[in-house]
């Protein structure tokens, strides 16, 4: 037996005992650039990559200087120490390859903005020594572990230092490129698996097994909970909701089979940052498989694939490529801007217009923002870290502070950790300081933040008692570590990662100082990004209802001025030709093309269009989105002439053009002459025979159909055509395509105007519509609504005024409002909504396309 077992050697399993980092090489360039030679360890070139960032920097030149030659050595010490020398390196080599490469990179993220090393070799760019940021937040010396097998370093992948990057968004796959040729075959982007969340499984639940209409599902779903902002787990949904509760006990199937579905995977997906970099060949690591793109990816979740190799997070951020691209144009580096300069900040403090604001443009930041009135970077960075569920709970408080500059005091002790955010715990970081302050080191502050953060509830008691010991040691008082201790509890709900936060305020900062100094450039470049968002035309819809309040026009795509993108021209900007909706990258070059073409008149641009490979629905949308206004007002009609000449045969199409001064260009006309046997082409035979008539007819009437039904709404259809392929309207306000029909029509402009429970007949386009009836009972309808200045928020409800919404749905012929109806409602002025006595779904329709009229 024993002779058996001998010919077989020890199984010591299939996984790894840690992460093994990649192989790091360095260029020999980069050696001689710091004047070393190549023998040096990689530990030895970090160090002198700090060197080198000291004297780049100006650090040397500093009268605290001392503080960051020693904080710098004890990081890099630790960084050795714990094996992440190599990992450092590896994030240097990625972002050193975006600078020199000018690929756009954001100032930090994450607790990686706390690291001064970081900021010496250029892969952050947030000074941490200055503005009170951590190390311990990034790399804790008592977490991390390392791991010694067979002579190999290998680390605990869930104690990993973390660093996530943001790149460019347009220029990600360049960097993805040069990870995949550094580490060739081992590289893969990473799985996620999406679970079943317990509002949807309610939803489908009560559908399915309940038959209940999606009115009622919604209804029960909107009694889940939330807490900061998280749907509440069922279980937990159940106490903290009487009415859910209420519910589910009445509808006991429908909820225990959501119970058990709740929290299952629906289905996998591509993680959109991370990419996952193996020492070894990644099919060795792990299964893999191929995207729908073709591209590698782990046959193992984020959690997984981190316990394995190295994961590392590149997020394209488009806000990245605007700064750049006006910086560019304006020939300044946005580096260099002072963000202790006040006047960065003015426009902050009466904000109107808040798109391309990077971290401000949505709807709860810009309430934030409006609310705090910013005036440097420290309370721009809280306006960042409160704008989340939980910490809102602080935004009157605060801004009563950044009002009178006097903080709340939860306790003296403390009041020098809290008192530059008005008395309120706001960061991670204030939490280990006040940690420190009554003795403990800062890493074991990183523990407590930890733990309390992680709800490691198991471990919490332990740390409650080192919290009364350390208060006992240091002779405190008792109160002062139950004061701790709460802020520790509460904290876990609303603290905020201010490495993070003060990061992401600096890219607030830079788009602020570029949006108000530079408005024209910014906007240009906010418009070319449009493209690479899920539907441009929205994005340019937005931008264009900013343009006003700076004065400056968004002039229609032309087909003799416009550029391929969005151009300067005069005050104004040019629509790009490429953005209409309908011209697609295929159809640029032809494009390109027709427009070198010598093209005097509306037949030869036909013509011309034909030659150069343009096909009829781009020179089609080309026409209705008023590209081509100087050859003829009517773009419905020109629209089917297009469409007429296309279906021409060429010899037509030749005699056509030799008679189109006789019939002014009307083309039309000009067949219809021909039909009737009355023209005679150049050779001497009839220009159109009767057979051949009905041949081009057959084909004919279905954009003469189109164009029936919409010639009898012009104005409208040059509106609706210009928001469907531009995004917005150049030609005409909507208000005024039903101003005769409907009397006096007001838009979102006309609302600053009116007073307070005035009333007036309102215009434009829903956005939104939910049906919904309140806790006390009353039904309600509440609409989105937009036009070409704004939008605003409308209601039609139940109440002591009247039940009007009743009165809407008791006629039968009324809808409940889709995304895109326009609607005209009549109604009262409040404060931040319209009360609606009606609501009338206007029925005009335009066509684009046969299957809409079919």
């Amino acid at each position: 037996m024993e002779e058996f077992l001998d010919k077989f050697s020890g199984y010591k399993g299939c996984c790894p005992p840690g992460v093994r980092l990649p192989n790091i090489k360095v260029e020999k360039k980069y050696y001689e650039m710091l004047g070393e030679n190549e023998n040096i360890s990689n530990y030895d070139f970090l160090r002198k990559l700090c060197h080198k960032g000291v004297y780049d920097k100006g650090i040397d030149k500093f009268n605290n200087k001392k503080d960051y030659f020693d904080r710098a050595k004890s990081e890099l010490e630790i960084l050795e120490d714990l094996g992440f020398t190599d990992y450092i390196l590896l994030n240097w080599d990625i972002l050193n390859f975006c600078h020199e490469n000018d690929i756009p990179t954001g100032p930090g993220r994450g607790s990686a903005a706390g690291s001064l090393v970081l900021y010496l070799i250029g892969v952050t760019n947030v000074d941490p020594v200055k503005y009170n940021l951590f190390f311990e937040r990034f790399v804790s010396k008592s977490r991390a572990r390392k791991i010694k097998e067979e002579g190999i370093t290998y680390l605990d992948g869930s104690l990993l230092a973390d660093v996530d990057n943001d790149i460019a968004y347009e220029r990600r796959a360049e960097v993805i490129n040069y990870i995949d040729k550094k580490h060739p075959g081992r590289t893969a982007k990473i799985l996620t698996l999406n679970t079943l969340s317990g509002k949807l499984c309610i939803k489908e639940c009560g559908k399915i097994v309940g038959e209940l209409t999606e009115q009622d599902v919604n209804q029960v779903s909107d009694t889940i909970p939330k807490k900061f902002g998280v749907v509440c787990p069922l279980t937990e949904a159940i106490s903290e909701s009487e009415m859910f509760a209420d519910w589910a006990a009445k509808n006991s199937d429908v909820f225990k089979i959501a119970l058990k579905l709740e929290g299952l995977n629906k289905n996998t997906g591509v993680h959109p940052s991370g990419i996952a970099i193996s020492f070894d060949n990644m099919a060795d690591m792990c299964p893999v498989q191929k995207s729908s793109e073709g591209a590698l990816v782990t046959g193992y979740d984020m959690n997984w694939v981190s316990e394995l190799m190295v994961k590392f997070d590149i997020l394209g951020l488009r806000t990245l490529s605007v700064i750049y691209d006006v910086c560019n144009s304006i020939q300044e580096d946005i580096s260099d801007l002072d963000l202790n300069e006040p006047s960065t900040f003015s426009p902050l403090q009466s904000l109107r217009s808040p798109h391309g604001l990077f971290q401000l443009e949505s709807d709860t930041n810009f309430r934030v923002c409006k609310k705090i009135k910013p005036r440097n970077l420290e309370e721009l960075s809280a306006v960042v870290a409160i704008g989340r569920p939980g910490a809102l709970e602080f935004l009157d408080d605060y801004a009563k502070y950044t009002e009178t500059e006097e903080p709340q005091v939860i306790h003296d002790f403390f009041s020098d950790v809290l008192d530059y955010t008005g008395g309120i715990p706001l960061y991670q970081e204030q939490l280990m300081q006040m940690a420190v302050k009554i003795g403990f080191t800062l890493d074991e502050a990183e523990q407590l933040r930890r733990i309390v953060g992680k709800k490691k509830v198991d471990q919490m008691p332990a740390w409650r008692e080192k919290i009364n010991n350390k208060i006992q040691e240091n002779e405190l008082e008792p109160e002062i570590g139950d004061v701790l201790w709460s802020v520790a509890e509460d904290s876990a709900n609303y603290s905020f990662n201010k490495s993070h936060s003060l990061a992401y305020a600096t890219l607030s900062a830079w788009t602020t100082y570029l949006k108000f100094n530079f408005p024209q450039q910014f906007f240009v470049s906010l418009l070319k990004m449009t493209k690479y968002e899920p539907s441009p035309q929205d994005e340019i819809s937005k931008i264009s209802k900013e343009l006003g309040f700076f004065g400056i026009k968004l002039l229609s795509p032309d087909l003799a001025k416009s550029k391929m993108d969005f151009s300067i021209e005069g005050k104004d900007i040019r629509f790009g030709l490429n953005s209409i909706k309908g011209v697609s990258e295929k159809s640029l070059s032809s494009l390109r093309d027709f427009r070198s073409s010598d093209t005097p008149t509306k037949y030869d641009i036909f013509l011309s269009a034909k030659q150069a490979g343009l096909n009829i629905g781009v020179l089609s949308a080309l026409i209705q989105a008023g590209a081509l206004e100087s050859k003829g007002k009517n773009r419905s009609l020109m629209a089917l002439e297009a469409q007429a000449f296309n279906l021409l045969t060429d010899r037509e199409k030749r005699n056509f053009i030799l008679l189109g001064e006789k019939y002014q260009f009307k083309l039309l006309n000009c067949i219809a002459d021909a039909k009737k046997g009355l023209l005679i082409a150049d050779d001497g035979r009839p220009l159109m025979k009767d057979s051949r008539f009905k041949t081009f007819k057959k084909k004919y009437d279905s954009y003469k159909l189109i164009y029936d039904k919409n010639r009898q709404y012009e104005t409208f259809a040059n509106w609706y055509f210009e928001t469907q392929l531009l995004g917005y309207s150049h030609s005409e306000k909507l208000k005024n395509c039903f101003q005769d029909k409907n009397g006096t029509l007001k838009d979102s402009s006309d609302l600053i105007s009116m007073d307070l429970d005035e009333k007036g007949k309102f215009i434009g386009v829903v956005e939104d519509c939910i049906k919904r009836t309140s806790r006390n009972g009353n039904k309600y309808m509440k609409l989105s609504i937009a036009d070409e200045s704004g939008k605003y928020d409308a209601m039609l409800l139940n109440s002591r005024r009247g039940n009007y919404y009743d009165r809407y749905f008791d006629n039968e012929s009324n809808k409940t409002p889709s995304k895109k109806n326009i609607v005209v409602a009549y109604g009262r002025k409040s404060e931040d909504i319209i009360f609606l006595d009606s609501v009338k779904i206007m029925d005009e329709k335009i066509y684009m396309k046969m299957s809409e009229v079919k």
